[in-house]
């Protein structure tokens, strides 16, 4: 259509043009809604909105002040693909590179009279420090089946473990900061377990958003054209697949009880900046064997043979046409089938995953379609849990072909 003629189409094609710049604007409209895109305009007004807080003493946090201050927290970038949270943007702070996260939702009424409640006369009543700490372990314990130390306790309990608020009102209105970011699993697991150095670490908060620091996430090839890759190339790619078997086997073997990964994208994981450990990024979707067993047991209906999914992580459909059996899965099968694989359609691979190039070995081939597509006991479908034999094999084969290469790489 000549561009020239678009006001006359428009003119005599009301309807038809509505319609077009509706779907349109929908389109934009969830593209934001969902985090595909995003503008940094949403990230300098979801700052004013909690600077206008902070500014009537409402909103508190070591963040406040360089945030709100347009010489602190500085060069504010809207990140995407964050579902679930309201805001998600990366800013500096002097040298350090930081990722603002709130949730989606601010405070709601629910979340307030959960932690206080209010009189006829209007007067706020707050819980002790006993009952204030018996409602931490409580969230702690629902969201992760996790028994928390003292220390984790007052970890989690105060804005600043270096100084303790005594004054009563400003302890009042920390514990309104607190209690919000209490319910972020996310916001939860970074300081309960940061000495495990799996995650980013936490640098602080201001009102319901917290900080953490910057991980670049993954990028690898996912066209066709990661099938011819250079050797060098090739030899990134065997590293990376090593660092994230190892971190595999951190998430199973430190901490109380297995975490299994329900999310799984070549993009959730990432490297510090300047640094060599690999650590995972949606820690949204990382549970517990027990919680996750507890949601995939959900009592749906379903179909006999049809899987129960949550996200990536499965369970099976009952004798009892109910979702209640325990996660079959694992983390293995999940990374060879999401990561290393690929996409694939009828058996064969559509879009080449981290380990398909034109230099991987036909052993290697056959390994990763046995750890993406074990079969479960019984005659059940595929993708039950990779065995920890194949397992072994997977990692020594890939080791050793990465040190291998590496060591003709340098001659």
């Amino acid at each position: 259509m000549n561009i020239r003629r678009l006001p006359g189409f428009m003119y005599h094609y009301k309807t038809v043009a509505a319609l077009m710049v509706s779907t349109l604007f929908l389109i934009v409209y969830l593209l934001i809604h969902w985090g595909i895109m995003c503008t940094n305009l949403q990230a300098w007004r979801h700052v004013s909105n909690v600077c206008s807080r902070h500014n009537d003493g409402n909103a508190m946090g070591i963040l406040c002040d360089p945030l709100c201050n347009r010489q602190g927290v500085h060069s504010l970038v809207c990140e995407t693909l964050h579902a679930g949270k309201e805001a998600v943007f990366s800013a500096h702070w002097q040298n350090t590179r930081l990722v603002f996260k709130a949730a989606r939702t601010e405070t709601t009424v629910e979340q307030a009279e959960s932690l206080l409640w209010e009189d006829a006369n209007g007067l706020k009543h707050y819980p002790s420090e006993t009952d204030f700490a018996n409602m931490i372990r409580d969230v702690v314990t629902n969201k992760l089946n996790y028994s928390i130390t003292t220390h984790q306790l007052e970890r989690l309990s105060r804005l600043r473990t270096s100084r303790i608020e005594t004054e009563p009102q400003k302890r009042k209105l920390e514990m309104e900061n607190v209690w919000p970011l209490l319910q972020e699993q996310e916001y939860i697991m970074t300081l309960l377990f940061e000495d495990k150095d799996v995650f980013p670490q936490i640098i602080g908060t201001c009102g319901t958003f917290y900080a953490v620091e910057y991980v670049r996430p993954i990028e690898t090839p996912t066209t066709v054209l990661a099938l011819s890759d250079s050797k060098p190339e090739w030899a990134k790619r065997l590293k990376l697949a090593v660092m994230i078997l190892d971190l595999l086997q951190e998430f199973e073997t430190v901490f109380t009880e297995p975490f299994h990964l329900c999310d799984v994208k070549i993009n959730h994981f990432g490297l510090p900046l300047g640094g060599h450990k690999l650590k995972f990024l949606d820690l949204d979707a990382v549970f517990p064997k027990s919680v996750l067993n507890r949601i995939m047991n959900n009592n749906r209906e379903c179909e006999r043979n049809e899987d129960c999914d949550y996200f990536d992580c499965r369970s099976l459909c009952s004798k009892n046409m109910r979702c209640e059996s325990p996660v079959v899965n694992n983390n293995l099968q999940i990374i060879c089938e999401k990561i290393f694989l690929g996409w694939t359609l009828s058996g064969t691979i559509i879009i080449p995953g981290l380990l398909m190039s034109e230099h991987t070995s036909s052993s290697l081939a056959v390994l990763l379609r046995q750890c993406a597509n074990p079969t479960g006991e019984h005659g059940q479908l595929a993708r039950a849990a990779a065995p920890e034999n194949l397992k072994s094999r997977l990692y020594n084969m890939i080791n050793e072909v990465e040190r291998e290469l590496s060591s003709s790489l340098r001659l």
